[in-house]
């Protein structure tokens, strides 16, 4: 098992923000750090179809098989934090 975290700046283009290997699993949690907003979902994520995380917003999500989850704002600079445990096979 590894554990890991970090803060992201989020753009108007889409960032990747976690990426799963093939063989592993790993279970995500995104925290918005400020007042604006940020969108996740897949490669083709937009600030008009992706999943909304708001300010304060803590949202879990578990990612496998070689997913990578991205994220995307309408501002230049939004800040998340991403708590990263990969659980092993």
């Amino acid at each position: 098992m590894t554990f890991t975290s970090r803060h992201i700046t989020i753009g108007t283009a889409a960032v990747a923000i976690g990426t799963a290997t093939p063989k592993n699993t790993h279970e995500l949690t995104i925290e918005s750090n400020d007042n604006k907003t940020v969108f996740i979902g897949a490669s083709d994520v937009t600030v008009g179809a992706g999943f909304e995380v708001v300010k304060n917003a803590v949202v879990p999500v578990k990612i496998a098989n070689g997913d990578i989850l991205y994220g995307i704002s309408d501002s230049s600079d939004a800040v998340i934090s991403v708590y990263d445990f990969q659980v092993d096979p």
